[in-house]
């Protein structure tokens, strides 16, 4: 009789009417050769056909019922699994060839490390059908993480593996956020110590469409968003176990964020709106208006630049 090997990785899903999609995201997992993985999908309680794509997968856990967001369904996951390395997939994402043995080879040569980050790649889907990338975030310092990335960077959380014992030690993830639940956790577990081993594989792909919770072509969530990112940034500048550097760049990300509310107030015509963004800006950090005016010029002196480089081309 041969042994059943408990799994080495723990992958959990959050689905929502991705009938479409799921195969895609299900069978990428199924491919990742050398290591034993457990796959939990946790289904809100898709009426598209989800379900009867996920019933042709028998390895799989899945749950189906409501819930409240898809920061509760991972919760939800994590609460039953069983392997000590632990991520998340995207119900309409990809893990890439090799991307588990690659963060089962990191972790294995850097025990004390809490999680292991490699390269991710956004793609989309040409009118050809054919699949291109859009961009790629493969930087060692960002997998890392530094201040700068937890809160105006792009923290590809999918791209992350976790060990049990830091989800042991810091807790899940807030279902209150429903857009930054990814970059609540990532703050609060940096600030308690967590050490990420970089991965040096591209391992995950974010397919972008216009379904798309966070990576979409246009910010069709942009006031959520920028709702919940107050509402991090003042956390994060009123916590007292914060280190100065993460407050600064709190700071910062406070005054982009209030800017950006406000402007997109003010394109709205909702005046009184933005005058309560900029006062309650002006209460928190009385320097925001110009760290917001620094923030702005900066990115449009770096796209001017970027375009001009583009313009030359090759020399």
């Amino acid at each position: 009789m041969t042994a059943i090997l408990p799994p080495t990785f723990s992958i959990v899903t959050p689905c929502l009417n991705r009938a479409d999609l799921i195969a895609e995201a299900v069978e990428s997992v199924q491919a990742q050769d050398g290591v034993t993985v457990e796959h939990i999908v946790i289904d809100g309680g898709s009426t598209d056909g989800t379900l009867e794509v996920l019933a042709r997968y028998p390895h799989l856990r899945v749950l189906s019922g409501a819930d409240h967001g898809v920061y509760d369904a991972i919760n939800r996951g994590l609460s039953i699994a069983c392997g000590p390395i632990l991520g998340h997939l995207n119900s309409d994402d990809v893990l890439l060839p090799g991307a588990l043995a690659a963060v089962a080879r990191v972790l294995a040569a850097e025990p004390d490390a809490d999680a292991a980050c490699g390269g991710a790649v956004v793609t989309v889907l040409g009118p050809d059908g054919r699949s291109r990338d859009l961009c790629r975030y493969d930087d060692p310092a960002m997998k890392r993480l530094r201040p700068a990335d937890l809160c105006r960077g792009v923290p590809i959380i999918n791209a992350r593996f976790f060990r049990r014992r830091l989800y042991d030690r810091v807790g899940g993830y807030d279902p209150s956020y429903r857009y930054a639940g990814d970059r609540e956790f990532l703050l609060r577990a940096w600030t308690a110590g967590m050490t990420t081993a970089p991965v040096p594989e591209p391992v995950y792909a974010y397919r972008q469409h216009a379904g798309s919770l966070t990576i979409a072509g246009r910010l069709t969530h942009t006031v959520p968003w920028l709702d919940e990112h107050l509402r991090l940034a003042r956390r994060t500048i009123d916590d007292p176990a914060s280190p100065p550097a993460l407050r600064r760049e709190a700071r910062a990300w406070f005054a982009l964020e209030t800017g950006r509310a406000a402007v997109h107030a003010l394109t709205g015509a909702r005046f009184g709106e933005a005058a309560r963004l900029a006062l309650g800006g002006a209460v928190a950090d009385p320097l925001w208006p110009a760290r917001f005016l620094a923030q702005t010029a900066g990115y449009c002196l770096r796209r001017l630049g970027q375009a001009k480089d583009q313009a030359a081309g090759p020399s």
